[in-house]
């Protein structure tokens, strides 16, 4: 604090109040290095409870049962068939063939000058259905025909643009060719429900001819000049395949129902039966169990570095003798020697998680691929609710699942810890805010006192050598 009292510098002030204060203020020094150790505490919980979620969450991700169903797809010719499978999936081994894709009708106009043409007006009606007998038959599906009205001095682009506003069940573009361009017309989706035709009401007077908006319509079942001008390029079909020999049909190339939990998508036509297996994904298991490992072992180290004294070093770690932190390593490193009966695999060694020195656990990659070959085993052991917290049936990653959730709940050891250290930094801040009033208080008292001495000893010191002055003028 400094003074607003001024030293006449006969003693100095500043230096006496200064090293007096250095001695009042010993307790305040005691309560902030105190406060230093507390933040330590309070830093190292806050590391260790980040270690503790992500340990909890590795350690229930194998504790669902959905993650011992994890199953990989595979196609010997995915160019053809290409696959994706879910957890549902059975392991199974399927022959596919694919006679053929599954397409939407397509149709294309003759070429025009530009797509700023004029076509002529009147009223387009585009029905969807089958084409039950051929290319040359037609019958209507159930949706009712779409009407699109075409004004006087409509171009090419513009009924391009009408078309796809209908909502039809088909899309326009333009497409350029050669010198000109087209109009093209396709189904919006494939399939053999998905075929159309599209007449012509001509404003010109005559709907079967090949000029004006004529010239746009498509009835499969006539013929050109006469009420189907436009070309078909490709035909609505249904994709043609067999599973294992039994014949099937599909709407789309991407199939879904087939298979359960199997997504198979065609991609061409079949020239070989195309094999797909679906089986355990034991790479998805390993990488799971991995990352498990990696959270205990990270979780173990922290408490571990923490709660021990460094010999080398002479450094107690920041939770050394911490009660808390003690008993929550003890805690986790329990369960990795803990069993599991009823089950083929009873320990943690069994699935090739081996316990070290140190309490970190190593994953054996060739013992994990043995247990792994029957990924019900390996459930058994991580995931089995047995019966319920406590039970020797319970898998070990429910247990490891639960500690967790012990250790950060409401009354957990963590949440105890870090809530107690944050009470006592608090604690600690108000006494440190108190002492520091009343060391501001004595310090101005002090600064006060000795500058009142100055003063007097000034004063003297002045008085003095007037008398010296005074006398030194007397007569000898």
């Amino acid at each position: 604090m400094t003074s607003p009292i001024t030293s006449s510098s006969m003693i100095d002030v500043q230096g006496i109040v200064s090293n007096l204060m250095k001695v009042e203020s010993a307790p305040l020094t005691a309560l902030q290095k105190d406060a230093t150790a507390i933040t330590t505490k309070i830093s190292a919980y806050g590391m260790v409870s980040s270690s503790i979620a992500t340990f909890r969450d590795a350690a229930n991700n194998l504790a669902q049962l959905s993650t011992w169903k994890a199953v990989a797809a595979s196609s010997s010719n995915a160019s053809a068939v290409s696959v994706t499978a879910s957890s549902s999936a059975a392991v199974s081994q399927n022959s596919i063939e694919v006679q053929q894709l599954a397409g939407a009708q397509n149709v294309a106009s003759a070429s025009y000058a530009a797509s700023t043409t004029t076509v002529g007006s009147g009223t387009l009606q585009i029905q969807l259905g089958t084409q039950p007998t051929g290319a040359t038959s037609f019958t209507a599906g159930s949706s009712a025909a779409v009407s699109i009205t075409i004004a006087a001095g409509a171009t090419l682009a513009d009924v391009r643009d009408s078309i796809n506003a209908a909502g039809a069940g088909v899309k326009a573009s333009i497409v350029k060719d050669g010198d000109g361009v087209r109009l093209f017309v396709s189904s919006s989706t494939t399939g053999a429900d998905q075929a159309f035709k599209m007449t012509a009401t001509d404003s010109d007077g005559n709907s079967n001819d090949a000029s004006g908006l004529s010239a746009l319509a498509f009835d499969p079942t006539k013929t050109a000049g006469a009420g189907s001008n436009m070309t078909m390029v490709q035909r609505a079909l249904d994709a043609n395949y067999t599973i294992d020999g039994l014949a099937l049909t599909s709407h789309t190339n991407t199939i879904t129902s087939a298979l359960d939990g199997v997504d198979l998508t065609f991609n061409q036509v079949t020239t070989a039966a195309v094999q797909i297996n679906v089986k355990s994904d034991t790479d998805t298991l390993k990488a799971s169990t991995q990352k498990f490992v990696d959270a205990y072992n990270a979780l173990n180290k922290i408490l571990s570095d923490g709660t021990r004294y460094d010999e080398a070093t002479k450094t107690a770690g920041p939770l050394q003798a911490d009660r808390s932190a003690v008993t929550m390593l003890q805690q986790i490193r329990s369960i990795v020697t803990d069993t599991v009966t009823g089950g083929t695999l009873t320990r943690l060694a069994d699935a090739g998680m081996s316990l070290q020195r140190d309490g970190s656990i190593v994953l054996n990659a060739n013992t994990f691929a043995s247990a792994a070959s029957s990924p019900s085993n390996l459930q058994a052991l991580f995931a089995a609710t047995g019966g319920g917290d406590g039970s020797t049936t319970q898998g070990l990653m429910l247990r490891f699942r639960t500690l967790a959730d012990n250790m950060t709940g409401t009354n957990g050891a963590l949440t105890a810890a870090s809530d107690n250290w944050a009470a006592r930094k608090k604690n600690n801040q108000t006494r440190q805010d108190s002492m520091q009033v009343r060391l501001d208080s004595r310090q101005a008292a002090l600064l006060k006192q000795y500058s009142a001495l100055d003063a007097k000893l000034a004063a003297a010191q002045q008085s003095s050598s007037q008398l010296t002055s005074a006398l030194a003028g007397l007569p000898k």
